[in-house]
């Protein structure tokens, strides 16, 4: 692998550094990975990975120039409030989007915890909650909390009654005594969760396609290597036992790892779609398509 990594960087290219603004998860697997071995910087790329907290907080650090490169809900592509002009270079899965609450049938007094009311998790949660356990939400049951690491912490402080999670904590939590009510793959199967975006004016230089390409590697090597070298990679990137167990499962699934890297119309359409349903009077800003980036399957 590493001879044609070393061919990803044109000849005579200096390295390029790269900061990357990332929520924390499991689902970061692949890219603890590839630095982890040597990846990146065998392609030319000194990677700096930056954990976020909030999508608040990594939509405004894009806008101050933080980041060259996110990793980030597709969502946020729609919302018009992303500056540099962002396209999605690359598709990825964290596993499902799944919402889990405290054990009883949902109430019309629950407080559910979310990232961002007007976000993809947000929706996700209340096309579950409507869809499969029949008990629609309203705004004023919602209450921001922040990325997913901030609403697991929230479950067991009864601050909440349930939330919106991912691999490993959608396992935790369940054995923590918060089952699972449902799950993104039941209300809106072709949903992208995850995208690599770029600025659109560096959607095809040289170190945009070199990262996007170890990524699609380092992935494919994860999952050739199956549970024992995803759960090898985790434990090397220092997460708990426990969390590295439950983990795994959701990430070999459906919606996991093995999601396609393109970004499709069809994808993005879902997330669209999810959106329209709950915030109806909003309206693309610009077609779909050109949030897109050059390559991709639109």
């Amino acid at each position: 692998m590493l001879p044609a990594l070393s061919a990803l960087r044109p000849p005579g290219e200096p390295t390029r550094r790269l900061t990357v603004g990332v929520f924390p998860g499991s689902g970061l697997v692949h890219l603890h990975h590839a630095i982890q071995s040597g990846y990146f910087q065998h392609a030319g790329l000194e990677v700096n990975l930056v954990q976020v907290a909030s999508s608040d907080q990594q939509m405004a650090g894009w806008n101050d120039d933080d980041y060259d490169i996110m990793h980030t809900s597709p969502d946020h592509l729609l919302r018009a409030l992303l500056k540099r002009d962002p396209v999605a270079v690359r598709a990825e899965g964290m596993g499902e989007l799944a919402v889990h609450r405290r054990p009883g049938n949902p109430l019309p007094t629950d407080r559910w915890a979310v990232d961002n009311a007007r976000s993809a998790f947000a929706f996700v949660l209340r096309a579950v909650l409507a869809d499969v356990a029949g008990s629609p939400v309203t705004d004023d049951q919602l209450v921001p909390v922040g990325g997913t690491l901030q609403r697991f912490r929230a479950l067991p402080t009864n601050a909440v009654d349930g939330t919106t999670l991912h691999p490993p904590f959608d396992v935790l939590a369940a054995e923590q005594g918060f089952p699972r009510v449902g799950g993104h793959l039941q209300v809106a199967p072709d949903l992208i969760t995850n995208v690599v975006v770029t600025p659109r004016e560096t959607a095809t230089a040289w170190h945009t396609r070199a990262y996007a390409e170890v990524c699609r590697m380092s992935t494919e090597e994860l999952l050739s290597s199956g549970a024992p070298g995803i759960e090898a990679a985790l434990l090397r990137h220092g997460l708990p036992e426990a969390a590295v167990r439950a983990a795994a499962p959701g990430l070999l699934g459906s919606a996991g790892l093995s999601t396609s890297p393109e970004v499709t119309l069809r994808g993005i359409e879902a997330v669209a779609g999810l959106r329209r349903r709950f915030d109806p009077h909003w309206q693309p800003a610009c077609p779909l398509t050109s949030l897109i980036g050059p390559g991709q399957g639109n």
